[in-house]
């Protein structure tokens, strides 16, 4: 549920887009986009749940410096967005109601039910009014992207064999595994003298002791693990080989279907590993690649003609930022 609450909160990228209760707080204008404006508070909205996800893997002078990129990396992203929006309404695209109506729709099945979705737009500080106009200016945006991008983008068969052949690493078969894990965080005294956590390793320690005498591993994991996956019971899903750190993941791929690894550390924390399902990887032939190949090559050109789209708009177009 927590990446349907964030997915809300995407939205707000939009701006011009809060509750009026938030906009009577306003205090500053963080930019200027031709004749309308970014406002701190909106910036805040949108940043605020992003930061409480940065905190879980950064600290100290990492977190300071991480924390600067994604505030500038994400004042763009709404600069960029209002751009966007701009230009859909000089071009008179229109979205209708009915599908702004079957998109909701879509989105609010994705919730167990009618109580649990308008909780998490209340969190996300949404009404049904505003994730509407909201829908609508995403749609519109969408639907410049259709016109104005990807319309303009043609792939032909000799792109798709010819990045096939320059890129001959990408299309290596790999052997995956299905883990999970719980996560015990060194303090940040640890992680600053590199040292070991005594105490972190202990609990790890006592969890995996716990494992082996049966305990079960979903709850362990909701009860004591200090990472982003933990409510989702610790899953990350398939990791192809390669992925991990060098001596975890040659550790993790001798480890049979179904076991778990000894406690493991890393420069931030200490690890148990559960090893689900694995896949032996197969080559794939270029005929068969060819449609991945095809989608690849004409995202890669559809996202460089977007970006000399975006410049050509934003030389046309007053920015400043506060």
């Amino acid at each position: 549920m927590k990446c349907l609450f964030l997915f809300l909160l995407s939205f707000l990228v939009l701006p011009g887009l809060l509750p009026a209760a938030d906009r009577r707080l306003v205090d500053r204008v963080t930019a200027v986009v031709n004749e309308e404006v970014i406002t701190q508070s909106e910036f805040d909205t949108v940043f605020r749940p992003i930061y409480e996800q940065i905190k879980e893997t950064y600290q100290g002078p990492e977190l300071q410096k991480e924390l600067r990129e994604v505030r500038l990396k994400l004042l763009n992203q709404m600069i960029e967005d209002k751009l966007v929006y701009q230009e859909a309404e000089k071009m008179g695209i229109e979205v209708l109601d009915s599908e702004i109506e079957e998109w909701i729709a879509s989105f609010k099945s994705q919730f167990p039910d009618e109580a649990t979705f308008e909780g998490e737009m209340q969190r996300a500080g949404l009404t049904r009014p505003l994730l509407e106009e909201q829908c609508r200016q995403r749609l519109a945006i969408v639907r410049l992207h259709q016109f104005v991008i990807r319309g303009k983008v043609v792939v032909s068969p000799e792109e798709v064999e010819q990045y096939f052949q320059d890129h001959p690493d990408e299309f290596i078969a790999k052997d995956a595994v299905e883990l999970w894990t719980i996560t015990i965080r060194k303090s940040d005294e640890a992680i600053k003298e590199g040292i070991t956590d005594e105490g972190a390793k202990k609990k790890a320690e006592n969890l995996l002791l716990r494992l082996k005498r049966g305990a079960d591993f979903s709850r362990l994991v909701m009860r004591n693990s200090q990472s982003s996956n933990a409510e989702a019971g610790g899953v990350l899903g398939f990791v192809t080989k390669g992925t991990l750190l060098d001596d975890i993941d040659r550790i993790i791929f001798s480890l049979a279907e179904g076991s778990f690894s000894d406690v493991l550390e890393t420069e931030r924390a200490y690890h148990i590993f559960k090893v689900g399902k694995k896949k032996i990887g197969v080559q794939k032939t270029f005929e068969e690649l060819r449609d991945e190949i095809r989608d690849k090559v004409f995202r890669i050109k559809a996202h460089e003609r977007f970006v000399e789209w975006m410049a050509e708009v934003k030389n046309r177009s007053y920015i400043s930022v506060r």
